[in-house]
């Protein structure tokens, strides 16, 4: 699986853990996004696993995992978004 799809598959399932924590009104952007491919993925599904490590009042610190389909450990990410503020 291309590493470019692995990493929308990781910033979309950091952003739902987001959601998960803030009120509906506010809105939050990727700041940064590192991750550590760990095995090649080359057939089944993929799941992501993501938690909220810090929210503060500005940035939310976010961890996210991916598994293979047997559960193997094949991406790891850390990310940092930002409220975003209404203008």
């Amino acid at each position: 699986m291309h590493g470019g799809a692995i990493a929308s598959l990781i910033d979309t399932a950091t952003a739902f853990a987001i959601v998960s924590i803030i009120p509906a009104q506010e809105k939050v952007t990727t700041v940064d996004l590192t991750i550590s491919y760990l095995r090649p993925v080359t057939e089944g599904r993929l799941r992501a696993v993501a938690r909220v490590l810090r929210s503060g009042r500005r940035l939310l610190a976010v961890s996210a995992d991916v598994f293979d389909t047997s559960g193997k450990l094949a991406a790891t990410a850390l990310s940092t978004y930002i409220k975003l503020q209404a203008s």
